[in-house]
């Protein structure tokens, strides 16, 4: 076999796992923690897989460090193999009492805050060994499903359109609902088009600077929004709009969480503005894995109770 795979002889499976955590966390400490090794380990580590791969792999810029371009590559590999290795040497088997599988979920702070975190609730009573992490969305999303980094995403499918190949379910229709400060003097239960375009709006930005599934159905009708502040975060933003004159438009799940942290109402937005499917997705591959399919179980059940 050594002779077969020269290269592989070099580093053990461990060592794979730790290179991955590395190159991903670009950070020695959080990739020692995210691997349960201590720091001293994981640097010791870190200088025998650039002694064996012979490349630095990791470089220091500035206050952390940055991947080498064999490293960039090396985690691309990383992200289609590991997985596939995983599978291939894994028990089907899953008992949720003792698992301690691992479930990475990418989506926005909408998707940690309205559906993961129910699901990890119930994680917590039915399968208290297993981990989930939440990566933040960003436009590589699906790629990392693709190429086995994260187990699902939870997003707009719609928004960008899902490669071919992937599973796409829809968990819910979700529409869309006004907040405002408690003391705005809006009076009305809904907004009108043109009361709504009139005032000036704060937005979670999704893509190139618009809330796309409301911006984009106004620029349709030759209308645009007056957006004076935006964020990638629900909460700061929710929180920046008390005591001002701004309309944050967001998902009703999520209005009725950020309307308990702050002096916040609801009004209803313009009929214009629909409703839209809210979607889980995930690689064809972790269909017949019994630990994926009772998390995205986890998952439908958050939705149904919720």
């Amino acid at each position: 076999m050594a002779q077969q795979f020269p290269n592989l002889s070099r580093i053990d499976l461990n060592q794979l796992l730790a290179l991955q955590a590395l190159l991903e966390e670009k950070h020695i400490t959080r990739a020692a923690i995210r691997i349960s090794l201590s720091q001293p380990a994981m640097s010791r580590v870190l200088g025998r897989l650039r002694a064996a791969i012979g490349d630095d792999l990791l470089v220091r810029s500035g206050v952390g460090y940055e991947r080498t371009p064999r490293g960039d590559r090396l985690l691309q590999e990383l992200e289609a193999l590991l997985p596939r290795l995983n599978a291939a040497i894994g028990s089907n088997d899953f008992d949720p009492a003792l698992s301690q599988q691992y479930f990475r979920v990418t989506g926005t702070d909408y998707a940690a805050a309205v559906i993961v975190s129910g699901a990890v609730r119930l994680c917590r009573k039915l399968a208290p060994s297993v981990r989930v992490e939440v990566v933040g969305w960003t436009p590589e999303s699906y790629r990392h499903v693709e190429t086995g980094r994260c187990d699902l995403a939870l997003g707009v499918g719609s928004v960008p359109t899902p490669p071919k190949g992937l599973k796409v379910e829809v968990l819910y229709q979700e529409h869309f609902v006004c907040l405002i400060s408690a003391d705005n003097p809006f009076k009305n239960e809904r907004f009108s088009l043109d009361e709504y375009l009139r005032r000036p709006h704060a937005i979670v930005a999704t893509a190139e600077g618009q809330q796309t599934m409301i911006d984009r159905p106004l620029a349709d009708l030759g209308k645009a929004r007056d957006i004076v502040f935006q964020s990638p975060y629900f909460m700061a933003t929710a929180l920046n709009i008390v005591d001002t004159d701004l309309i944050f438009t967001v998902p009703m799940r999520v209005a009725l969480e950020l309307s308990k942290l702050a002096n916040l109402r609801q009004v209803l937005p313009p009929q214009e503005i629909g409703d839209f499917p809210y979607t889980m997705i995930w690689h064809p591959r972790l269909e017949g894995d019994a630990g994926q399919a009772w998390f995205r179980d986890q998952i439908r059940a958050t939705v149904r109770r919720a």
